[in-house]
């Protein structure tokens, strides 16, 4: 199928007027009408050229059913022309650092502290999942007391508050003593937090006040989140090839509708150049003539 001519209502009214000025010529005598014929004739050509080179670009051109070379670029080019537009939509058009960003300034933030705060009400209003995540708390929280660290950090902290009540404090109290005192009733405290029905009401009321999408605690916690949200999606914008979607796209669009895509958006542009090329020629054929008869 012909691709239909790109042209505007100024392309055919050139060639039609290149054409009538060639035959008008010869109502005129010498050397005008050699002049306005070659105008006229080269008006035609340019034109012609123009309009013919704009068909070559979308079909290929048979001559007694042997088709010319170098025509129908478009489709004979087509593998081409998909990689390079997907190679320019993927790493120009469509960088990760911009669709990331794009994200980050969207609903996303918001919306992730709004799940955020949905999911923590929804664990600490369950009973059997609030006492899991009591369990869980408990048993990081005696792992953790149980440390060299902080028995270690514990009696520093003892013999340095000590140290300033006064001689008879630093004789009479031992800082091992009470860092194990107050470690062994925090290991009590944590055995028993899973079975304490007022820890599980104070889990509830941690998730109420969490806050609302659109607030100023909602906001100050976004910007909490944005660190967690980048590294979110930047493993996502890994796992994701543009180009290789974007070229997969184009290569479900037939010739027709790539031709067809082209046309609309280019078919004022390449009719100016068939006008174009009828001005240039009909100039060229001026000069010409203008040689001629001197």
């Amino acid at each position: 199928m012909i691709a239909p001519r790109p042209r505007t209502w100024l392309s055919p009214a050139t060639g039609l007027l290149a054409a009538a000025l060639a035959g008008a010529s010869f109502a005129l005598p010498e050397p005008a009408r050699r002049i306005l014929f070659l105008a006229g004739a080269g008006g035609f050509v340019g034109w012609g050229t123009n309009a013919l080179a704009i068909r070559m670009l979308f079909d290929r051109i048979r001559i007694l059913g042997v088709p010319i070379p170098f025509t129908g670029v478009i489709p004979a080019k087509r593998a081409a022309l998909t990689d390079a537009i997907a190679s320019a939509v993927a790493h120009t058009l469509i960088r990760p650092g911009a669709l990331r960003e794009q994200i980050l300034q969207s609903d996303f933030l918001p919306a992730l502290v709004q799940v955020a705060r949905e999911r923590m009400q929804d664990l600490a209003g369950d009973d059997a999942t609030a006492g899991k995540i009591l369990e869980e708390v408990s048993a990081r929280g005696r792992e953790a007391i149980r440390s060299a660290k902080v028995r270690e950090t514990l009696r520093r902290r003892l013999e340095d508050g000590i140290r300033g009540k006064g001689f008879l404090a630093r004789t009479l109290v031992d800082p091992d003593a009470v860092g194990t005192a107050i470690l062994d009733t925090a290991h009590e405290f944590l055995h028993d937090l899973p079975r304490d029905p007022a820890a599980r009401e104070r889990l509830k009321a941690l998730a109420g006040r969490l806050p609302e999408a659109g607030t100023e605690g909602a906001k100050a916690m976004e910007e909490k989140l944005r660190p967690m949200a980048e590294a979110m999606i930047e493993r996502a914008l890994a796992h994701l090839d543009l180009e290789k979607l974007v070229r997969t796209n184009l290569e479900t669009w037939t010739n027709e509708q790539v031709k067809s895509l082209v046309l609309r958006a280019t078919r004022e542009h390449l009719g100016w150049l068939e006008v174009w090329g009828g001005v240039l020629g009909a100039i060229a054929g001026v000069l010409m003539g203008w040689a001629l008869s001197r």
